[in-house]
């Protein structure tokens, strides 16, 4: 998960004290006040090229310059995107006095386009009040984009009768309904749920779901009709309905921290128990527990097991809590020793800490409730320097973490805002795959303020060949040599990011649980996504 630091900024109305107005006081001419100092900046670049900035700018007014309200700006509104963003802030924490200089350093991005670009640069106040003198208006030369080297080796060819890999045609989707907005003293708002299946007599199948704000309560909803969703129109979707309430799920050892489930279920109908994992993107330092298990009995009691710490292949142990998928029994017999149950899903976790620089899944054997931790076997997963594939849609202005500049329009690296939180193995007599559900961020990427931000964002599916996951598992190629097979962008009929998914074999369904979907006044709740194979 990433973990974004949400600023929020009040705005005071104006009250006033004897002769003076505070909060609404006009603004002199010599309080914000500026002069070019000098700038590097080079003359010609190519199309698309990230290339860094830096324009140095003196305070001649009598007040400072502060935090996001002063900033500079593209003075050309004609060029305001052209350098991929129309601003440069000062960097967090900094206050420049009245006479002192500061060097507004940033990335930028190139235009697409070949031909001579304006490059002119202001200061500016909330938006719309600029002040001072700008940078001298010059052109930057924007020459064609190299041609790319075909260096990228062939896609293995599938062994005669080998299954085929799934791709984004093989699903259509089907429709859509609503989560329940509240479950007791717990909503969906401000939830991120993950999703299993528990298939119920007469069809009337039920789902697995956990909200988490402001209360922790597991609840089951059966499944209702489902209602194509058309240009985001909503109303007339179904809200499934609460068949059980569990309530509260957690797991504790002594002198650990209590888990209660935030991550992806898998749920085992035979034994009546639901594996979950616990995540905390912001945790630093050793790993700390994040697997259990609970047995729900029929007579309403929840018993569980654990927690469990992982022990991740190369230490990066935050590669594997975001949930659990479970493994046909096909595949584990051929790769994985019998081994049924998987951890991933990789992606970014905030202060850079020990996460997979891309999707990841590790199998594990069952633990055992007498041992504190167990094992990872990596079938995927991406250290640092060996990031997963992504399109070039993006560039970094200021963080230096996992912000390699891409290599063109349509090929990139992992960047620090994208994530992975749900994933999904399915194994049928048409195909099979292993899905990742990537969030990735687009346009101008930046940690601003104490806070990751980016122009905007796309969903993405990963598909992934089995069969080279299972090299991975048995030692034949290193985890993060295996790339997608596919990867698709996904619009989804409503709302964004899936935090929990599952497929039910049986009726060829998959069920994505997409939070902040459906939007209620100032809150949003979530929507499940079906897509029939």
């Amino acid at each position: 998960m990433t973990l974004h630091f949400v600023r929020i900024v009040c705005v005071a109305a104006a009250f006033s004290i004897g002769a003076h107005t505070l909060g609404a006081e006009a603004i002199g001419a010599a309080d914000y006040d500026a002069a070019f100092v000098g700038m590097r900046v080079p003359d010609k670049v190519a199309a698309w090229e990230v290339f860094p900035v830096a324009v140095t700018m003196r305070n001649t007014g009598t007040r400072p310059w502060e935090g996001a309200p002063v900033r500079l700006r593209a003075a050309d509104s004609r060029e305001n995107a052209a350098w991929g963003t129309d601003y440069i802030l000062i960097a967090q924490g900094t206050s420049v006095a009245p006479g002192a200089e500061y060097t507004f350093r940033s990335n930028l991005r190139a235009p697409g386009e070949p031909g001579a670009r304006r490059f002119e640069w202001r200061l500016c106040k909330d938006g719309t009040m600029w002040f001072g003198a700008g940078t001298p208006d010059r052109t930057i030369e924007v020459v064609p984009r190299p041609a790319p080297a075909h260096t990228d080796a062939a896609p293995p060819v599938p062994a005669s009768g080998a299954k085929k890999v799934l791709g984004v045609d093989d699903l259509k989707y089907l429709g859509s309904f609503k989560a329940p907005k509240t479950v007791g003293e717990a909503r969906g708002a401000f939830s991120e749920s993950g999703l299993a299946l528990r298939p119920m007599p007469g069809g009337r199948d039920r789902l697995f779901m956990n909200y988490t704000h402001p209360a922790q309560v597991l609840f089951e909803i059966e499944i209702p009709a489902l209602v194509p969703i058309e240009n985001g129109a909503h109303a007339g979707l179904q809200t499934a309905e609460v068949k059980k309430v569990w309530g509260a799920l957690s797991a504790s050892k002594d002198g650990e921290e209590t888990l209660r489930p935030n991550g992806g279920f898998v749920w085992n109908e035979e034994r009546r128990t639901l594996w979950w994992t616990w995540y905390h993107g912001y945790k630093t330092g050793d790993a700390p527990p994040v697997l259990a298990a609970t047995r729900l009995s029929d007579d309403g009691a929840a018993t569980t097991s654990g927690p469990w710490r992982v022990t991740a292949p190369g230490g990066l142990y935050k590669s594997y809590w975001g949930g659990v998928v479970a493994l046909p029994a096909s595949f584990a017999e051929e790769y994985t020793g019998g081994k049924t149950l998987a951890l991933g899903f990789g992606g970014y976790y905030s202060i850079c800490a020990a996460a997979s620089r891309g999707p990841a899944l590790g199998c594990i054997p069952e633990p055992d409730p007498a041992e504190a931790g167990v094992p990872v076997t990596a079938l995927l997963y991406h250290p640092q320097d060996a990031p997963a594939v992504r399109d070039g849609n993006y560039f970094s202005a200021n963080c230096g973490f996992w912000s390699d500049p891409p290599a063109g329009p349509e090929k990139g690296a992992w960047t620090f805002d994208d994530s992975c939180r749900a994933g999904v193995y399915i194994d049928t007599p048409k195909g099979h795959a292993y899905i990742a559900f990537v969030r990735l961020g687009t346009g101008r990427l930046g940690y601003d303020f104490g806070a990751i931000t980016s122009a905007g964002d796309a969903e993405c599916w990963y598909f992934y060949d089995p069969c080279e996951l299972g090299r991975a598992a048995r030692g034949e190629k290193r985890p993060w040599e295996t790339a997608p097979s596919s990867m698709a962008p996904v619009r989804y009929p409503l709302g964004r990011t899936v935090t929990g998914a599952c497929f039910d074999a049986r009726a060829g369904r998959l069920y994505l649980c997409v939070s902040w979907a459906y939007p209620e006044g100032l809150e949003s709740y979530p929507v499940l996504h079906v897509y029939g194979l």
